[in-house]
């Protein structure tokens, strides 16, 4: 490896490693707003809370490394313009393209890594994390429940819990079109809603049908909270991906939301490649009219980024947006500016 490649790497590397810290802590910070705030507002154990961040970690690390790379080429390609070490570089006889070389090179191995990542341990630590919570909420949703909430058993039933004292519920009311169940006390058993001293109800139409009295029941529940990620398909391999969209497709569904996961989990790793072609081109490109981004141009492009891809997968998993180009088309805009600058900037 030669000086100037050990240069360019170094320099990288420490800007990478910083600006990916930073945007790791932003997502988890995300998700403290988002999911855990709530759950301690409502007396959930900080341990588990802790636990659950360290399960979100991984994703972090594959959401941000190549927003990270970007910052980093940005910044560190802005400082040598402001610097003139790129004029140098040129005076030299240093052609661009050997510039970009260390960094594609980089570029590739954060890829590499950012896939390898996203298809092993990611699909695993969101399902662990999500299987934590469901877990502690079940084994002790008297912390998550006030008199008057309501929320469904398994069969899609409308359980209203009138009381709430100690480990213990009281005034329930299981409701639905067919029946109506009352119950005067009741408690949680790992999943299961314990019933004693009650009634059920059933109905034909309008008119009671059947009336019966019961001392002890259970009631099967589903998740007392809300669904900490709104995509189910980041759970997924690429393989459980394929085989899911195919299986919708085949049954006349467009499969919006698992198309564009599955397609996504190629076009992030890669974005980090098209990121490295993009900062070099612009950097001698504005190094023509001797100019240079600064933290305000560098914040911008980042954010941009991060917003078309935001758009992007949005419209993509709500059908609005084919998949492939939801996933593929900011990787596709910053892949063609890059190209076009890299062409027409400073030899």
């Amino acid at each position: 490896m030669k000086t100037l490649d050990r240069y360019l790497l170094r320099e990288a590397l420490s800007l990478f490693l910083g600006g990916l810290a930073a945007i790791v802590l932003l997502f988890l910070a995300g998700a403290v707003y988002e999911v855990l705030a709530p759950l301690v507002a409502k007396g959930a154990d900080p341990y588990t809370l802790l636990l659950y961040l360290l399960y979100r970690a991984p994703e972090a690390l594959v959401r941000g490394a190549p927003v990270a790379y970007l910052f980093t080429l940005l910044l560190l390609l802005s400082r040598m313009a402001e610097d003139s070490e790129l004029k140098a570089l040129l005076a030299l006889g240093v052609a661009r393209e050997r510039v970009l070389l260390p960094f594609l090179l980089l570029a590739l191995l954060i890829a590499l890594a950012v896939f390898l990542l996203g298809e092993s341990l990611v699909p695993k630590a969101l399902a662990a994390g999500q299987d934590l919570l469901r877990r502690q909420v079940l084994e002790r949703p008297r912390a998550l429940l006030t008199p008057g909430t309501t929320f469904q058993d398994a069969r899609g039933r409308v359980v209203y819990v009138g009381e709430v004292a100690g480990d213990r519920i009281g005034k329930l009311r299981v409701l639905s079109q067919e029946e109506v169940l009352l119950a005067e006390r009741g408690r949680f058993q790992e999943g299961v809603l314990l019933v004693e001293e009650g009634q059920r109800v059933t109905y034909e139409g309008d008119r009671p049908r059947t009336l019966t009295r019961f001392q002890k029941g259970e009631i099967l529940l589903k998740d007392l909270t809300f669904e900490p990620w709104q995509n189910p398909a980041n759970r997924m391999t690429l393989g459980e991906l394929k085989k899911e969209v195919e299986r919708l497709r085949a049954l006349g569904v467009k499969a919006g939301l698992e198309a564009t996961t599955y397609h996504r989990r190629y076009a992030e790793p890669a974005s980090a490649v098209v990121f490295a072609l993009f900062a070099v081109g612009l950097a001698f490109y504005l190094l023509g009219g001797s100019r240079s981004l600064g933290w305000v141009g560098v914040a911008i492009l980042t954010f941009f980024y991060y917003a078309t891809w935001s758009v992007g997968r949005i419209m993509g998993e709500q059908n609005a947006l084919d998949p492939l180009l939801a996933a593929w088309g900011p990787n596709f805009l910053y892949g063609l500016l890059g190209l076009l600058l890299f062409l027409g900037g400073r030899r």
